[in-house]
């Protein structure tokens, strides 16, 4: 009988790589996505609320708002380009910096950035870029042509990349500028500071958790699939969007535009969390305590959670949004959405509710004494 000896191999392959996840917090970002919220027709269902949006509008005078409609900008997929600009910069850089930085760009840079951007990781030359970027026609075209997602941006993008460049860079800072000055300064130092208490904390977890378990518990509830190929995460938070999760993808990254945390938006010792009253509303429906339960059985996609309750499907989007918002619910990103049950944050809400009230009765008995 043979000796059975080791196969023999030699692996050219690159060692198998885990997924990084990296933390970034630019007040800018919000900035950005404000203006990209604009455009957008379900913003009564922000936490922030269509109200506060319509005042912010209201406030933009009409030389700016000829800026923003120069730039071509009002599409949301355009600004989103952006925020590439905005994470180029150091942490803690203010929307001020953010601006006078973008100054010191150079205009044909600065459309080199988005044309990078749009293209994402199809295979295109990089010359063609640098041509698109200085207004070449034909380059424009092979950028616009290059993903069929792109195709209801084509005018926009085409009217973005043939105009003069330097009037360009001139018109997006007196955009900027001017909803800056105008709308946005009043709530910045109040934004800046929930967004960096939320990333500091979610940088925490970046060094003691798994990389899943960190976007699953920022962006309350988002799992990525085990083999889904992706190696690189950025998280960046936001005030502006809650309770809502933007997806976005540039090159080999995976950006989650995330809700800032409850807790990090008041630093008020007497306010209870945030989270504790969402959680508690989320459950005082009965329709989606129904679904807890179904979930409680097993994961469930959501046309199986839409057959469970027998109403319409925009009835279930919306208490799934409910569910995931106060952390009750997963949602595992596959070849298809998958929902599963959180187990162990109702216990923790509760206990989270009695300790807040109690250690109010604590503190105003040593307040007596």
């Amino acid at each position: 009988m043979g000796t059975t000896t080791e196969p023999k191999i030699r692996d050219f392959t690159r060692p198998t790589q885990g997924m990084v996840v990296e933390v970034a917090s630019h007040p800018a970002t919000d900035l950005l996505l404000t203006l990209m919220a604009f455009g957008w027709d379900d913003l009564k269902d922000y936490d922030i609320g269509q109200e506060w949006f319509d005042e912010i509008q209201a406030k933009i005078s009409q030389e700016t708002q000829r800026a923003i409609d120069a730039t071509t900008l009002k599409r949301s997929r355009i600004w989103s380009g952006f925020l590439d600009l905005a994470n180029a910069g150091p942490e803690g850089e203010t929307i001020s910096e953010f601006l006078d930085r973008l100054e010191a760009t150079e205009a044909v840079a600065i459309r080199r950035t988005l044309a990078e951007y749009f293209v994402g990781s199809s295979r295109i030359d990089a010359s063609a870029v640098e041509d698109a970027a200085n207004g070449d026609a034909d380059a424009i075209e092979v950028i616009v042509g290059c993903c069929d997602e792109l195709k209801d941006l084509a005018d926009d993008l085409r009217t973005l990349f043939s105009g003069d460049v330097e009037q360009g860079k001139r018109d997006l800072l007196a955009a900027l500028r001017g909803f800056q000055r105008e709308a946005y300064a009043p709530i910045e130092a109040q934004y800046a500071g929930s967004i960096e208490r939320d990333a500091r904390a979610k940088r925490a977890m970046v060094a003691t958790m798994s990389p899943e378990r960190v976007i699953e518990e920022a962006t309350n509830g988002i799992t990525i699939e085990p083999g889904s190929g992706v190696r690189s995460v950025l998280l960046i938070p936001t005030v502006i969007l809650r309770p809502w999760v933007l997806i976005l993808e540039h090159r080999e990254t995976r950006i989650f535009v995330y809700p800032v945390a409850d807790e990090h938006l008041t630093a008020d010792c007497d306010a209870p969390s945030p989270w504790i009253l969402k959680t508690y509303k989320a459950l005082s429906d009965e329709k989606r305590v129904r679904v807890l339960r179904r979930l409680a059985a097993g994961p469930a996609s959501f046309q199986e959670i839409v057959e469970h309750l027998d109403v319409a499907k925009s009835t279930v989007s919306h208490h799934l949004r409910v569910l995931r918002s106060a952390s009750l619910v997963r949602v595992t990103l596959g070849a298809e959405k998958e929902y599963s049950l959180r187990r162990g944050v109702i216990a923790e809400a509760a206990k989270a509710l009695e300790e807040f009230v109690w250690a109010g009765a604590s503190r105003r008995e040593g307040e007596a004494n």
